[in-house]
């Protein structure tokens, strides 16, 4: 345990060689962090939709249709002649041919002087070029490194643009590569125009929509809207037009967000796109944001003490979103994996830190068990060695030891009694457990609620549950309805208490598109979900006035109106509604309308909280435990306490703290909940724990300067600060119960007027305080996660059932001061 203590000492420090090594693993692992930053990427892409590409952008695809009719692959080129003057005879801008025609096919050298003609002509062509040494982007080249387009040999005073790209955490285009001190342009940045000539970075392209989305017409398309002079093609005026083979068995695809196949002339017209409007993905401000995140997770995890993990999450989800609206609206795109890594160190250790908090309680819990039984034997001891004794003693002596025997004995019971109590496992009888379509019981309370439900659930009249808080209305309502002629239909429930009157009418009636914000479609209410079946309307007594009136129509002529429509539904419906008010003073209140009141309880059903049917409290914790396990029991102790509890929340409540006990006893590996295994307000059991041992020998000792060593000693030679820090933590609730009163803690930790006794304690009790009062001046800073930080010694031995009465002490002095 002392190891975990020094573990969780040090938490501030290991908290930052989490965030260290986050960013170690960043900088050394280039590949699986640019595969997590484009992952990131990759899901704000899709989570900020597409978006609507420039009009200005038009693409003439030629596919393997088109390839087919117009007489196979290649092309002629008096087809590109043909197209070059009718975009020019239309005013487009630019035409941007994207196809690198080669010079090496013999029977096209026939038509080039045609095409020649029509480029030169035109004056708005842009031809492409490709680069062959993929490995030499920013390096200048020699003239031969750059394979030129036909048409641009032949007329080298055409504008041209090279078509290379590359692939590494995104698709990126060198703005302009250098051949022998001569700057060639991408094809993108060609055909933009002179006012983005001053681009002269490598540019990632944001591809934010199918490049289809893009105006597009396939070659044939485009010859016959020509034929037939449609007049759409007047749009295509100051309009740049890439023409560009679509065919995927030709020309190569990529692969988008939304596409699976994106050829290059889509590629191209996003990348001209991405110019045009500004879209170009940029990482200028990364280093900055990460810095600032980084940073902001330092001092959160180094000054936060409480709630570290929920507010660590919070700056995740923070950082998330900023970078969310950075990549969609700004195009600012971020080295996630900076803050990811670090952030999931962080959380990481903050777990593990939990999980040595817990062990430390269990280990608390488990170190207390075994002194018990170390008391237990070494009184034992103590009565064998007195049984000796009193064989060979006179008579005055024979009557001290006697007594001494009775007192040994009766300790040496009572430790027996809890020792066994929380060991040895309740035995239930097989057969005392009912379990009743899901119900499960075997009070004569509940008995009765299911003989009446057999009864009533053949008919259709509506019914009214009447029942605290997870008392199990719901069941009951379910019960009804699997046993009625309904029960082929539709059991829908809903907890009227849970949604505001505007979308509880929404929920129940339905709605029609443009009732209201965001109404985009036709919606059904629950009760045509129901139609034919049951619906069931849980804490209907928290409803407004208006809303009773619309469900009593409802009830009355089985009719309602959806919002925002004049039509009227009919349906058929048996109605069951639960509360947990009283609904009869809600009615003298004037707060439930008096009619529905007398509609809905046509059949009352009361279910009595958990409390006022202890007989189920055994049968339901069984349950609940062999849900979590099989093999797990309930040790007697602990279902004493389960019986000595309130149960406010009724089953509920008991569920929550059957599964958390279950929890913890299978961190030990036991298949027996024990006592400490229930959170401190529910260990009902009147058990002799560590604590009232330590107080009650104290006492017997009368405080003395022994005390400490004989108390020690008696309970099997444990710790003096185990003795110690245990009666510090006594003094410490006491004191807070007392609210801050000294005198009177000091009696209540004496348990008696005694003069001796008191002034003991008194001495100890304003050691104790004065302590805490000078080493609190010494610290400058009077927050108390300061105080505490500076204060580990005060917390390390002292078992951490006290923790919270030392911090309620040291936060009154810090006001005080």
């Amino acid at each position: 345990m002392k190891k975990i203590q020094k573990i969780l000492e040090r938490q501030n420090y290991i908290i930052l060689l989490a965030i260290i090594a986050g960013l170690l693993l960043a900088f050394l692992f280039e590949g699986p962090v640019k595969n997590l930053d484009q992952s990131v990427s990759f899901f704000y892409g899709m989570l900020g939709g597409e978006k609507e590409p420039d009009s200005s952008v038009v693409i003439i695809s030629i596919d393997a249709d088109d390839i087919e009719k117009l007489g196979g692959w290649p092309l002629k080129r008096t087809y590109y002649a043909l197209l070059v003057n009718e975009l020019t005879n239309l005013e487009a801008k630019k035409i941007g041919i994207e196809i690198l025609l080669s010079s090496n096919v013999a029977l096209q050298s026939v038509y080039s002087d045609l095409l020649n003609e029509e480029i030169g002509k035109s004056n708005k062509v842009v031809v492409s070029s490709l680069i062959t040494d993929e490995n030499k982007y920013g390096e200048k080249f020699d003239k031969d490194s750059l394979i030129y387009s036909q048409p641009k040999i032949d007329l080298p005073h055409i504008p041209s643009g090279h078509l290379n790209y590359f692939s590494s955490g995104g698709l990126f285009v060198p703005s302009s590569i250098y051949v022998n001190g001569k700057r060639e342009k991408s094809f993108s940045l060609a055909l933009a125009g002179d006012n983005f000539s001053n681009i002269e970075t490598l540019m990632k392209i944001n591809l934010y929509c199918p490049w289809k989305k893009i105006t597009h017409y396939s070659l044939i398309e485009f010859f016959k809207a020509v034929g037939s002079d449609e007049p759409s093609l007047k749009n295509l005026k100051d309009k740049i037009v890439l023409v560009g083979v679509t065919d995927p068995t030709i020309a190569k695809t990529l692969h988008s967000n939304y596409d699976d196949e994106l050829p290059g002339v889509g590629f191209h017209a996003l990348a001209l796109d991405n110019i045009l409007t500004g879209r170009l993905i940029t990482n200028q401000f990364s280093s900055f944001i990460n810095a600032a995140a980084i940073i902001l997770l330092i001092l959160f995890a180094q000054f936060t003490k409480r709630n570290r993990a929920v507010i660590l999450l919070s700056l995740g989800v923070i950082y998330f979103g900023i970078t969310f609206f950075l990549f969609n609206f700004v195009y600012i795109e971020v080295s996630y994996s900076f803050f990811i890594l670090p952030l999931f160190f962080v959380l990481s250790a903050e777990t593990a830190f939990y999980f040595l908090r817990t062990k430390i309680k269990l280990d608390e819990t488990y170190s207390e068990t075994e002194v018990l039984r170390s008391a237990l034997s070494y009184k034992e001891e103590q009565l064998t060695k007195l049984q000796k004794e009193i064989e060979h003693g006179n008579g005055l002596e024979t009557e001290t030891l006697i007594q001494k025997i009775k007192l040994l004995q009766d300790e040496i019971t009572k430790l027996k009694e809890y020792d066994e109590a929380d060991n040895s496992v309740l035995q239930t009888a097989d057969n005392s457990a009912k379990i009743f379509n899901g119900i499960v019981y075997c009070s004569k309370e509940i008995d009765n609620i299911i003989n009446l439900i057999k009864k009533i659930s053949s008919t259709n009249a509506t019914a009214l549950i009447s029942g605290e808080s997870g008392s199990g209305k719901e069941l009951i309502a379910r019960a009804i309805h699997d046993l009625s002629e309904r029960k082929k239909q539709n059991f829908v429930a809903l907890n009227c208490a849970a949604l505001p009157e505007t979308l509880l009418e929404s929920e129940l009636f339905g709605h029609v598109r443009g009732a209201f914000t965001n109404a985009i479609g036709d919606k059904k209410g629950l009760f045509e979900l129901a139609d034919g079946g049951t619906i069931f309307l849980d804490e209907v007594g928290e409803t407004t006035e208006l809303f009773q009136a619309k469900l009593l129509r409802v009830i009355q002529f089985g009719e309602f109106q959806k919002v925002g429509s004049p039509e009227t539904k009919h349906v058929d419906v048996r109605i069951i509604a639960a509360t947990n008010r009283d609904i009869e003073q809600l009615v003298k209140q004037k707060k439930f309308r008096e009619d529905l009141y007398y509609r809905l309880n046509v059949l009352r059903i009361g279910l009595p909280p958990l409390r006022e049917r202890k007989d189920d409290i055994e049968v339901l914790a069984n349950y609940f435990v062999k849900r979590e396990s099989p093999s797990l029991q309930i040790s007697r102790a602990v279902m004493q306490s389960l019986l000595n509890n309130q149960w406010n929340g009724n089953v509920r409540e008991l569920e929550s703290i059957i599964k958390r006990a279950a929890i913890f006893a299978a961190s030990e590996n036991r298949n027996v909940i024990k006592l400490g295994d229930l959170p401190d307000d529910y260990r009902k059991y009147e058990k002799l724990s560590l604590e009232n041992l330590i107080l009650d020998s104290l006492r017997s000792k009368k405080f003395s300067h022994s005390s400490i060593n004989e108390t020690a000693k008696e309970l099997g030679d444990i710790s003096r600060t185990m003795v110690t820090e245990n009666f510090r933590g006594i003094f410490f609730r006491e004191y807070v119960k007392s609210d801050y009163d000294l005198e009177k803690s000091i009696t209540e930790v004496a348990g008696s007027a005694e003069a001796e006794s008191l002034e003991k304690i008194r001495s100890k009790a304003s050691t104790y305080l004065e302590n805490i009062r000078k080493d609190l001046v010494k610290i400058e800073k009077r927050d108390f996660e300061t105080v505490k930080n500076s204060f580990p010694a005060k917390y390390k031995n002292l078992p951490s059932r006290y923790h919270q009465y030392l911090d309620l002490i040291i936060k009154r002095m810090i006001e005080k001061a």
